[in-house]
């Protein structure tokens, strides 16, 4: 399958990434300012629009295949397309093209999705990764698409995978996870336990942690930090750190780690603290600057990031490098 995003403004383009590969297997992402009125899929294909973009694709869809543009329920299709929410599917040359409006989430996938295996690698960068995983791949004649997600590590996209295959790419690459990062960790962690303190993604961290069933077992509960007042009531950060090296800040995030850990009684913490903007940057700590942690019972990490795009994307970014940053921390990797 093919995905295309048209349209000039983008700014969620690799969070929604993230989220249509967990959804469907592709073969490749094109970004386009606009479609063309002589458009012919080579396969199937998912289109992504937004409010600029959608009534303009929706027109040319409709041309192609003879039809007339009609409102259901508030929503602008081709009259004999089948559709849901924000999301309709036609045939052009035997090929579906499924049309999503984007707003504040995916809208629901109408094209057949083939069974397939997400592979999560860390402690490589992207071209490292290729050069040991791509003859595993290849020799076992699978299809694949490698890319690097906004934590920092690899994610490929497969052919659902046999035990033997998954045993031989372990072997060579010992630092992987298989699935969901998130399933992964509640069903691997227990019966230790991880706590949160975050202040700029406001709870994103817990909430990704907590869609996954089951997470009761390793969460018991985290702390939204957002204000200095509950970072000194909360989490016992000191008026001094604040005051002499603000919210963001090493040494602050290094108190919200020690204060978690301590009010929770858990094994492992991941603290954020950074500006999601857009405002209240400032020439030392611009928006997008954000100090992550992750700490255990021994010892403490932490590192400073400067991430860039709008709010959303950035707390985005955040949650994904503190994921990465704790399973590299706790070595809590696949293993058969």
């Amino acid at each position: 399958m093919e995905i295309l995003f048209i349209g000039k403004e983008w700014k969620l383009k690799k969070m929604l990434q993230e989220e249509i590969l967990k959804k469907v297997y592709y073969s490749s992402i094109k970004f386009l300012e606009k479609l063309d009125i002589e458009f012919e899929p080579n396969e199937d294909t998912l289109i992504l629009t937004n409010k600029k973009s959608y009534p303009l694709v929706a027109k040319i869809l409709a041309t192609l295949t003879n039809q007339h543009l009609i409102l259901k329920e508030n929503f602008l299709i081709p009259e004999n397309a089948q559709h849901s929410k924000n999301s309709f599917l036609v045939t052009i040359n035997n090929k579906k093209v499924n049309t999503l409006l984007v707003e504040n989430e995916v809208p629901k996938i109408l094209l057949p999705t083939a069974e397939k295996e997400i592979i999560n690698i860390f402690k490589f960068d992207e071209e490292s990764a290729k050069m040991f995983i791509e003859p595993i791949l290849n020799a076992y004649k699978l299809s694949y698409t490698i890319t690097t997600a906004e934590g920092g590590y690899v994610k490929i996209q497969t052919n659902k995978l046999t035990p033997k295959i998954k045993k031989e790419i372990l072997k060579t690459i010992p630092f992987t996870i298989f699935g969901d990062i998130f399933e992964h960790i509640v069903t691997n962690l227990p019966p230790k336990k991880i706590t949160f303190a975050e202040s700029c993604t406001g709870g994103m961290l817990a909430s990704f942690l907590t869609k996954i069933p089951g997470s009761s077992k390793c969460f018991d509960g985290s702390v939204v930090s957002y204000a200095n007042e509950i970072k000194e009531k909360w989490l016992g950060v000191s008026k001094n750190i604040l005051e002499k090296f603000g919210a963001v800040s090493e040494e602050t995030v290094k108190e919200m780690l020690i204060g978690a850990m301590q009010i929770s009684e858990a094994d492992y913490a991941i603290a954020i603290s950074g500006i999601a903007g857009p405002t209240g940057g400032t020439p030392t700590k611009p928006v997008g600057t954000v100090f992550i942690g992750v700490a255990n019972k021994k010892e403490i990490k932490i590192e400073k990031f400067l991430f860039k795009g709008e709010r959303n994307y950035i707390q985005f970014q955040a949650v994904e490098n503190a994921i990465r940053m704790f399973i590299n921390f706790s070595e809590l990797y696949s293993n058969l």
